[in-house]
């Protein structure tokens, strides 16, 4: 009995699901790749700007850093309360195969805490 044409057939139809597969662990990965980044970028950055927490130029000197190391921020946010201070930075970096499904970009968001304890100020992830 031949049974080439059978091979055929599910080779044809599993292929697609194979590359959609693969392209879903591309674009994860590439993902995971730039959160990590961003997250590593943030806490150095908080960690170089501490001496200017209390200054004017405090603000200016995080987006300096980012700008530096080419970071390509959408947003970055930086509240005060009593429990210290609160960045929010987002990036939007562009899709690689979400674009066959309409996505575009992604949006990485990282949130840390910056807080006074004894003489020093400590960074928490939020």
């Amino acid at each position: 009995m031949n049974n080439k044409g059978q091979t055929l057939l599910a080779f044809v139809l599993l292929l697609p699901i194979f590359l959609i597969f693969m392209a879903f662990v591309i674009d994860t990965g590439y993902l995971l790749k730039e959160n990590t980044k961003l997250n590593s970028l943030t806490k150095t950055v908080l960690k170089e700007t501490q001496e200017f927490i209390d200054s004017s130029v405090y603000k200016e000197k995080i987006e300096g850093l980012y700008e530096l190391n080419q970071a390509h921020l959408s947003e970055l946010n930086i509240t005060e309360d009593n429990n210290g201070e609160h960045i929010e930075a987002i990036e939007k970096i562009p899709s690689i195969f979400g674009k066959l499904i309409g996505l575009n970009e992604y949006e990485i968001k990282v949130n840390y805490r910056l807080f006074p304890e004894g003489n020093e100020w400590k960074i928490e992830k939020e």
